[in-house]
């Protein structure tokens, strides 16, 4: 029963974060209108589920996953009559971006899968993960998207090294060549909080140094949330709470402060 809740807990947890990127760039741009908000706002959670819920094994073994795949094709359906051109083109390209993460790739050899190269995986999931926010916006026009974006794609990057410190035996097991298998756990924590003060100069290059920038301010604080969690992680790093749950709410941490600083 309790494997049962963790399993499910941070599948709700992955959704609260989908949906948070998505309601991020929705509030950065307040200029969409409530249907193409509420259809972006739904693909984002079934895209969300399709990849961390749905049994892929067996698509039409279950009731409820019958039920999902017909939803799933009548909200795609609905997405081309009210999504514009660039989200439609980015909503194919994160679907590529999964792709390439979840399956092997035909006519190499049977053990090639991209998540067994060093970083690769962190790269795709920040870069999937950071495009739900300018999918939201239905733009990349807007300095602010661009700038969450890429913010994003940095946070929810090295945030999945952090989930690979907690998932470090079950890695190995499968032979995937993670940072933490690769330097360790101490060098490993290093480079997550280096790499986490670094993201800070992203501001630099949108805004210079203005502290009283909101996006400056936003950066801010989800560093040094960050910060809290990879020292907590430094302590024992088989807590879930802080690889897992608390790292994930990142993404809710950011809606909020972007929905703060815009309203």
């Amino acid at each position: 029963m309790k494997n049962w809740f963790k399993r499910y807990f941070i599948k709700l947890l992955f959704l609260i974060a989908a949906i948070s990127l998505v309601l991020s760039g929705i509030v950065l741009i307040q200029s969409t209108s409530v249907a193409r908000a509420l259809i972006s706002v739904y693909i984002a959670m079934l895209g969300t589920w399709l990849l961390y819920g749905f049994d892929f094994r067996d698509p039409f073994k279950s009731g409820w996953q019958r039920i999902f795949v017909l939803q799933l094709v009548m909200t795609l359906v609905l997405g081309f009559y009210f999504l514009n051109a660039f989200q439609i083109g980015l909503l194919f390209a994160m679907a590529l971006l999964s792709v390439m993460y979840q399956f092997n790739l035909p006519f190499i050899t049977h053990r090639f899968h991209l998540k067994r190269f060093l970083l690769v995986k962190n790269v795709l999931i920040g870069f999937s993960w950071a495009a739900l926010v300018p999918f939201g916006a239905h733009t990349f026009d807007d300095t602010a998207v661009q700038f969450l974006f890429w913010f994003v794609a940095i946070q929810v990057g090295y945030g999945s090294i952090i989930r690979d410190i907690s998932d470090i035996d079950h890695d190995a097991k499968q032979q995937l060549r993670t940072l933490p298998i690769y330097l360790g756990v101490p060098k490993t924590l290093l480079f997550l909080h280096l790499i986490n003060i670094l993201s800070l100069l992203l501001c630099l290059l949108f805004v210079g140094f203005d502290p009283f920038s909101w996006l400056f301010q936003l950066s801010f604080v989800v560093v040094f949330y960050k910060a809290l969690i990879l020292l907590q992680v430094q302590l024992n790093h088989r807590k879930l709470i802080w690889t897992q749950y608390l790292n994930i709410l990142t993404c809710l941490l950011i809606f909020i402060l972007t929905f703060w600083f815009n309203s």
